[in-house]
C-alpha cells in the first residue's frame, strides 16, 4: 500500500525513485538539448547531420551511466567525449560553435552521475511496478 500520508525515514531512493530521476532528467535535457540545437539549424545539412551525430553519441554514452554495468567506463569515456567535443567539431570539423552545447551535455552527465551516487534501498517486491 502506498504511503501517501507518510515522511521518507531515509534519504535512499528506491527503485522507482531512481527510475524517476533518471526519465526526468532524460526527457528534461532531451528538450534542452532540441531547444540548444535550435541554434544549429542554419548549418548545411551535411554539418546539421554531423552536430546531430555527434551529440547522438554522446547522449548515448550519458543514458549509458544509468543503464550499463560498466559505469566506470561509461563515466569516463562521457567525460572524455564532453570534453574534446569542441575541438571535433569546431576545429577539426570546421563547424560553427554551438555555445550550449557542451555546457548541457555536462550538466545533463554530472546529474546522471549525482543520482548513480544517491543510496538506493534494497530492491523489493514492492517497488516493481503495477500490473495492469
Amino acid at each position: 500500500m502506498a504511503k501517501w500520508y507518510a515522511i521518507p525515514k531515509t534519504l535512499r531512493m528506491t527503485e522507482r525513485e531512481y527510475e524517476a530521476n533518471i526519465r526526468g532528467l532524460n526527457i528534461l535535457f532531451g528538450a534542452v538539448l532540441g531547444f540548444v540545437l535550435a541554434d544549429a539549424s542554419d548549418l548545411p545539412p551535411w554539418d546539421f547531420a554531423l552536430v546531430l551525430f555527434i551529440s547522438a553519441s554522446i547522449v548515448i554514452s550519458i543514458l549509458y551511466l544509468a543503464h550499463s554495468q560498466y559505469r566506470l567506463f561509461y563515466t569516463l569515456l562521457t567525460i572524455a567525449v564532453i570534453a574534446v567535443m569542441p575541438i571535433v567539431m569546431f576545429d577539426h570539423f570546421g563547424l560553427a560553435p554551438i555555445p550550449q552545447l557542451q555546457p548541457t551535455l555536462a550538466v545533463w552527465a554530472a546529474m546522471v552521475m549525482f543520482v548513480e551516487l544517491v543510496p538506493r534501498e534494497p530492491h523489493s517486491l514492492n517497488d516493481k511496478e503495477p500490473t495492469q
